[in-house]
């Protein structure tokens, strides 16, 4: 028999866990939560900067799709993303949007991006990609 779906179920933004990275031969922990809602959409955008899918009717009644692909308006998105999903998925309020991005590694930051990522469910940066490459009706533009 299926339980009940209730917030405390799901744990939510509640669930924490420890994650080690390793730094100049160093290990470090850094606590860290899964995005809520908001904070989740917020980077779900900043990861689809730069890509622009439109579509248009052909005459077999079908849909072509037309994709725009931006890569530098793509990289700074991903890069603000992973920032902003460090300052918001970590436990310790002194890790501010701005001492990430002024302070950390890019190397951690990626690292501790992807899994705040994994454990709130934002797909990854291969599904643009995989998109791409099994869409036969697409044009890649920069």
């Amino acid at each position: 028999m299926a339980r009940k779906l209730t917030a405390g179920v799901l744990n939510g933004t509640a669930y924490q866990e420890t994650m080690i990275v390793t730094w100049n031969g160093e290990e470090f922990e850094v606590d860290i939560r899964p995005l809520n809602n908001k904070e989740a959409t917020e980077i779900e955008e900043l990861l689809q900067e730069g890509v622009t899918v439109k579509g248009t009717p052909t005459l077999k009644g079908k849909m072509a799709q037309t994709l725009h692909f931006d890569s530098k308006a793509n990289l700074r998105g991903r890069k603000r993303a992973a920032i902003k999903a460090v300052a918001y998925g970590t436990v310790d309020p002194m890790i501010t949007e701005q001492v990430v991005e002024n302070e950390f590694p890019p190397k951690l930051v990626d690292e501790i991006a992807e899994r705040i990522y994994a454990i709130t469910g934002i797909g990854n940066k291969q599904q643009v990609q995989e998109a791409v490459e099994n869409d036969d009706d697409s044009f890649l533009q920069s």
